[in-house]
């Protein structure tokens, strides 16, 4: 079938694929954002092996850039055996054969290499001399220049095959692409989602890439709608067709942050700053006074933000002329930055959750005995009671107090067809940007920190990926 500029409608497209889980499940991916865009299309999925899936002691190492898993799709689509190919857009080779074209890149669904341990320990904590089972040799430079004290174990495979070789190769854990488990359902088994500073992935990791013959105005066409060229969390920009030929990297993105500070984002590229929200005190600081009075009463206090340390510490010294009150008590942070915050007015976290959320906090606290303790919680007056629950039902005696609150700030309009990416640090900050600008662009990447921020945007309508915790 010659699709040249004619009308697809009442035709089928045949997709060429590799035939593996992940890979059918990427196509169905493609398929799915197609229908959105033109419904009446009929398409069939055909599955096609390749060199990469027949050859498995071939380190893939060893066949990086080369078109190892794309040469059979690739003569399909030129033989005119399918009308397109969906490929993981990473499995692309550095040079794109003749008479093909790169039509979509597609954004990256999650960018981050992730460990999967087999007793659920973290990078930094495997013993010394752990096997570690990885493909890539970006994966093995990087690995031996964090922890050279590891044994690298090549390994090759579907992802279930990886998984499999914990046991079946005695490995301590393997490392691999998060987006490949996350599409096969298979995210619990995610141990840690390995720090970029760690591991940088590959700039196409997490997209996928639609082919079709360079002749196919139409299907070029058709599929420019998927285009996103860029990559979510490396700093960098999915290239643009004639660069994946090239071998270059394109520009980094523009990235709008709309929290109050911006240092934490700054290796994600061009970084316009436009808060969405400002921290103020409550108005009326009756309720927290009360509290204050009663700070014997508890045995603990949990800060859930560097902001509640600010804004309930503050108001203490200002009470109570010092923060002594406190120092008797058991204090629980977040995360380190809430820590940071503490450690200003000199006090230090009793415990400090290891994973930096709510239900961090409540995992950390019931490995103890709950029963009874009595918990002090200074909050935002936008804060949800699911961690409340969690500890009541644990047999906790919880208060809250409401200690800032959390402003709209009117901002000018910015020109979004300019940014790349978006990054909202609360839900506030959503909702005031949803205020102000009433829909963010198809063409930008939204990220949200953290599971609370994320769940908003969803329950919006808007897809986005979690790209760090609050803290």
């Amino acid at each position: 079938m010659r699709n040249t500029g004619k009308t697809m409608e009442g035709s089928t497209l045949r997709v060429g694929s590799r035939a593996s889980p992940l890979a059918l499940v990427q196509v169905k991916e493609v398929l799915n954002a197609l229908k959105k865009i033109a419904p009446k299309i009929r398409t069939k999925i055909i599955g096609i092996d390749t060199t990469g899936d027949r050859d498995k002691k071939t380190p893939i190492s060893e066949m990086e850039g080369t078109d190892f898993f794309t040469r059979e799709i690739d003569q399909a689509l030129l033989r005119h055996k399918i009308d397109l190919a969906v490929h993981s857009a990473k499995d692309l080779p550095d040079v794109i054969p003749d008479g093909i074209a790169v039509a979509a890149v597609t954004a990256s669904v999650d960018p981050y290499d992730v460990l999967v341990s087999r007793k659920g320990l973290k990078l930094r904590e495997l013993p010394k001399g752990a096997r570690v089972g990885t493909s890539s040799e970006r994966r093995k430079a990087q690995l031996r220049a964090y922890r050279p004290d590891l044994t690298i174990v090549d390994i090759r495979g579907t992802m279930q095959e990886r998984l499999d070789k914990l046991r079946s190769e005695k490995l301590d854990a393997v490392v691999i692409a998060g987006a490949g488990l996350l599409r096969l359902g298979l995210g619990r088994h995610i141990t840690e989602q390995i720090s970029l500073d760690i591991l940088k992935p590959h700039l196409l990791q997490g997209s996928l890439a639609v082919t079709v013959r360079q002749e196919d105005v139409t299907l070029k066409k058709l599929f420019s709608k998927l285009d996103r060229k860029k990559i979510a969390s490396c700093g960098l920009r999915a290239p643009h067709q004639k660069n994946i030929r090239a071998g270059k990297m394109a520009r980094p993105p523009k990235v709008l942050v709309t929290g109050t500070r911006i240092e934490r984002f700054k290796n994600m590229g061009e970084i316009i700053h436009q808060p969405m929200i400002e921290i103020k005190p409550v108005r009326d600081p009756r309720p927290v006074d009360a509290t204050i009075k009663r700070l014997a009463h508890y045995d603990g206090i949990i800060f859930t933000s560097k902001h509640a340390v600010q804004y309930f510490l503050e108001r203490l010294k200002r009470k109570m002329k010092n923060i002594a009150a406190v120092k008797g008590i058991d204090i629980i942070a977040i995360g380190k930055t809430t820590a940071g915050r503490l450690s200003g007015f000199g006090l230090r976290a009793a415990r400090v959750a290891r994973e930096e959320s709510a239900d961090g906090i409540v995992k950390m606290l019931r490995r103890f005995p709950l029963k009874g303790r009595r918990f002090l919680i200074p909050r935002s007056e936008l804060s949800n009671d699911r961690m409340v629950k969690s500890l009541r039902k644990s047999g906790a005696v919880v208060d809250v107090v409401t200690v800032y609150r959390n402003v709209p700030v009117k901002a000018a309009k910015q020109d979004l067809s300019e940014i790349d990416e978006v990054v909202f640090t609360s839900p506030s900050t959503a909702a005031n940007f949803l205020k102000i600008y009433k829909r963010i662009p198809g063409h930008i990447e939204v990220k949200a920190i953290g599971p609370v921020t994320r769940a908003f945007l969803v329950r919006r309508g808007i897809p986005a990926q979690i790209v760090g915790k609050r803290t």
